[in-house]
């Protein structure tokens, strides 16, 4: 028998079965077989000896549209996503209209674009965003929305909305999610913004990123953090609350006491807070939260190697330099890409460094992400019957990091001239090999809209 596709003499990495060499096959677009070395046949083969086989990575916390056309970003990303063996992204999106009324156009850009899968998370803004939650699952196939805490007084300038987003509308938005008979997922944006609001204040023109940092105090993230999973504990909605971009050794180390005494969260951290200290940062790593102290993030590695961390994602936004950069750091816009890079990362600094294991390198940039958003087992797992979402990397390939490499929308990477070990040489989508050696070959509205629960 031949198959679509056989990823062929490879190191499979699995979360659920361990590491082993085998061939993969894909039909279909879903993965059909898993067999010993050398025995599965295919009308296309990739050869994967001397490389691992991982699931497609997946980033679930990416925002498009925001300082550009929002077609545009889903075109330039998601093509430069496969360079760094991404196969799926979350789209973090709000608006103040009611989503069951304008979501179809965003649909439409969005599958005519994409050039691999990727899903919806809506931001609740508003009381009336509540009140369709129901409609959004049962209709849309979204799963999963998030909480912009820092929003708290902000609806009312930012949206044009009549309401804040205080406790009484996330307390709202819990309640309903835990109603929906469907497994859902709550984003949580954890900042008290009592004490960072002078964030958005002009400060001295000389400022450096310390400045800037010292208006975004670790342990706001942290309080809001243990507050917003108190309410979700309170509703039995623990298990499905999942706090984005955690930067702070204090959050961090307060999710693990959580957990012993019997909470049931997800944290995400991101590679940003993973590889750098403020002490390294110019004004083109502007974002909130900022990077903090070396003891940060050595705490980051520690507790996503033990566990207590489950995810990574990016916080990615495209923009370039001219569109970033003010005259000031406070002039200077916040955000900066990331998912392209995201992988290689990881298994440069965590994996090749002897941080984290391979296995769960995969966990945090895969499996446990499409647990976390409600895609698995269609997504994150290399079995029969999943999506043949496949990255083959080799551990031991070094390339410095430029835009040129990334072949993406922004004109810089935070990363630029860093050295980074591990790298994909092929990365396939649904069974068709979207990009090889160095090269995309996929095409653009290939990918699709994952619709859940799945």
């Amino acid at each position: 028998m031949s198959h679509d596709l056989v990823v062929r003499n490879g190191t499979v990495v699995s979360v659920e079965h361990g590491t082993f060499r085998a061939d993969v096959a894909a039909d279909d677009g879903v993965v059909s077989a898993i067999a010993r070395p050398g025995a599965l046949d295919g009308d296309e083969v990739v050869d994967a000896t001397g490389k691992h086989v991982l699931p497609g990575a997946i980033d679930p916390h990416v925002h498009y549209g925001l300082y550009r056309d929002y077609a545009t970003d889903h075109e330039t990303e998601t093509h430069g996503d496969l360079v760094g063996g991404v196969t799926t992204v979350g789209n973090i999106f709000r608006r103040p209209g009611t989503y069951t009324d304008i979501m179809d156009g965003y649909f439409e850009q969005s599958e005519a674009n994409s050039y691999h899968d990727y899903f919806y998370t809506l931001g609740i803004l508003s009381p009336e965003h509540v009140a369709e939650i129901p409609d959004i699952v049962a209709d849309l196939g979204i799963t999963t929305f998030k909480w912009y805490y820092l929003y708290k007084y902000m609806t009312r300038t930012k949206f044009g909305l009549d309401n804040d987003l205080t406790d009484d509308v996330g307390d709202g938005m819990i309640q309903a999610l835990a109603g929906v008979d469907a497994p859902t997922t709550l984003g949580y944006h954890a900042e008290n913004v009592e004490i960072t609001r002078s964030i958005l204040e002009p400060g001295d023109p000389d400022a450096d990123y310390h400045a800037f940092r010292e208006r975004y105090p670790g342990y706001a993230e942290t309080q809001s953090m243990v507050a917003g999973a108190s309410l979700a504990k309170l509703h039995d909605y623990d298990e499905s609350f999942y706090t984005v971009h955690i930067s702070s050794a204090g959050t961090a180390d307060e999710i693990a006491a959580l957990r012993a005494a019997g909470y049931d969260l997800w944290g995400e951290t991101c590679p940003q807070y993973l590889v750098y200290t403020a002490d390294d940062c110019d004004a083109r790593m502007k974002v909130t939260p900022p990077m903090r102290d070396a003891t940060d993030r050595e705490t980051l590695w520690r507790r996503l190697a033990d566990g207590t961390l489950s995810c990574i994602g990016t916080d990615h936004v495209c923009n370039t330099l001219d569109e970033k950069l003010g005259d000031d750091l406070w002039e200077t816009g916040l955000a900066f890409s990331g998912t392209q890079t995201m992988l290689p990362l990881v298994l440069s600094e965590g994996v090749n460094e002897g941080r984290i294991s391979l296995e769960r390198a995969v966990a945090v940039t895969s499996t446990n992400t499409a647990k976390a958003w409600n895609l698995y087992p269609k997504k994150g797992t290399i079995r029969v019957g999943s999506d043949a979402d496949l990255v083959v990397v080799d551990l031991d390939e070094t390339k410095t990091v430029t835009p040129e490499l990334l072949q993406a929308g922004s004109d810089y990477s935070i990363y630029e001239g860093m050295a980074v070990t591990g790298w994909p040489t092929h990365t396939i989508v649904r069974g068709r090999v979207v990009f090889e050696e160095g090269e995309v070959t996929g095409e653009k509205g290939y990918g699709t809209h994952v619709d859940r629960p799945v």
